[in-house]
């Protein structure tokens, strides 16, 4: 494996500009005075041009390689950033958040393929937990600076050019990685070097994988969509920021313990227990809805164990549905099972806009009640894809 200190910086920051964008998209709600039809369409924007940039770039990478695909992307942020800089009127921002999120869409589609053949098997695990972690700061960045007492002209500057300088550090560091050693070996499939190696793994079916890896990825984003993004949006605008701010710090910060245990704990134990832990939590929010709407510091309580619970289970969902696929493949499967996570919940968090703020928390409860079961059928029926495995055991299952 090459050296991974650069790789870890390149994959990390990549992670952190994904989770930026994805968070600016909502913050840009409060840049312009909309009717409330169109807030809710400004939040199934990111999802929907998400879903756009894996179409794309999934193949993509399998096709031209990993880093090949991170260089095509690094296109459209570029065109994407000035714009958000340069463009005036609704329509516009629209338009240049949607070459961001397609840029993003695409480009942590392959942070997601990459950070798993670049690693050695013993570090493998931690190391993909903590580039996806770095999500978390690129939420807390961009909320911090959307609460500067600024103009929105300002805020809009200081988030742009924050990109803008992200992008050349991207340009600068990715130029020093090589290919990904796996995709460059596994291209021919035919070469005789390749049969015998390592030691195989059997795993579910292929579509057991797709279904499990589209289920638990749309109660991620669906649930933590509705909670952390669009729960201020629709009815807390004054709070939009702030939610968005305290969840990132509060996952980002316990993301890093988790990220260093949970590869030794493994997958399935970890991804049932963060999503059993989430149901509870918002449970008990759903119970107490009318003491949690006077009692900010209840409120702001629940949403800390919420943050952390919901990242550890994303933590996992991501690195799991990324994971289990044959290298050869890896960018068109990972980006399928996301296609299906974000795509349906593209109509929930639409609809959501609709109901009543307790309704609204049932049907968050509900969603997170798919993962915990999804989440339960792989722990009986799945492998262990963690501690310490490699990715290269089901390139010979």
């Amino acid at each position: 494996m090459v050296r991974w200190g650069v790789v870890f910086v390149v994959l990390s920051l990549g992670a952190a500009v994904e989770a930026f964008v994805y968070s600016i998209a909502y913050i840009a709600s409060g840049w312009v005075s909309v009717p409330r039809y169109l807030v809710a369409l400004l939040s199934v924007w990111p999802p929907l041009w998400l879903l756009v940039g894996g179409v794309v770039f999934g193949p993509l990478a399998d096709f031209v390689g990993r880093r090949g695909a991170m260089f095509v992307s690094l296109v459209f942020y570029v065109v994407g950033a000035l714009g958000l800089i340069l463009g005036t009127g609704y329509v516009l921002v629209l338009a240049f958040l949607a070459l961001l999120l397609l840029a993003i869409g695409g480009d942590y589609n392959t942070i997601l393929t990459a950070m798993h053949e670049y690693f050695s098997s013993d570090v493998r695990g931690s190391l993909a937990y903590l580039v996806l972690n770095f999500t978390n700061l690129g939420g807390a960045l961009a909320s911090a600076l959307a609460l500067l007492s600024v103009s929105v002209a300002i805020q809009r500057l200081a988030l742009g050019m924050t990109l803008v300088v992200a992008i050349i550090t991207l340009y600068m560091l990715r130029s020093r990685i090589p290919e990904s050693p796996l995709w460059i070996a596994r291209r021919d499939t035919t070469k005789a070097r390749l049969e015998g190696r390592g030691v195989g793994i059997a795993l579910p079916p292929l579509w057991v994988r797709v279904v499990v890896g589209g289920l638990i990825g749309w109660s991620y984003t669906a649930g933590f969509t509705l909670l952390a993004l669009t729960l201020g949006p629709y009815y807390l605008p004054s709070l939009t920021n702030w939610l968005i701010l305290v969840f990132s710090l509060s996952s980002f910060i316990s993301g890093l313990p988790i990220s260093l245990i949970a590869d030794r704990v493994g997958r399935r134990p970890t991804l049932l227990l963060s999503s059993l832990g989430t149901v509870a939590t918002l449970t008990v929010m759903n119970l107490f809805i009318n003491a949690l709407i006077h009692a900010q510091p209840l409120f702001w309580a629940l949403f800390i164990v919420f943050s952390v619970l919901v990242n550890t289970y994303f933590l996992t969902e991501d690195v799991l549905k990324s994971e289990y696929w044959v290298t050869r493949r890896r960018g068109s499967l990972t980006a399928l099972v996301r296609v299906i996570s974000l795509g349906g919940s593209i109509p929930v968090i639409f609809l959501s806009s609709y109901l009543p703020i307790g309704a609204y928390l049932i049907v968050d409860t509900a969603i997170f009640g798919v993962g915990l079961a999804t989440s339960l059928a792989w722990y009986l029926i799945g492998v262990e894809t963690g501690k310490g495995v490699s990715v290269e055991a089901w390139d010979h299952g």
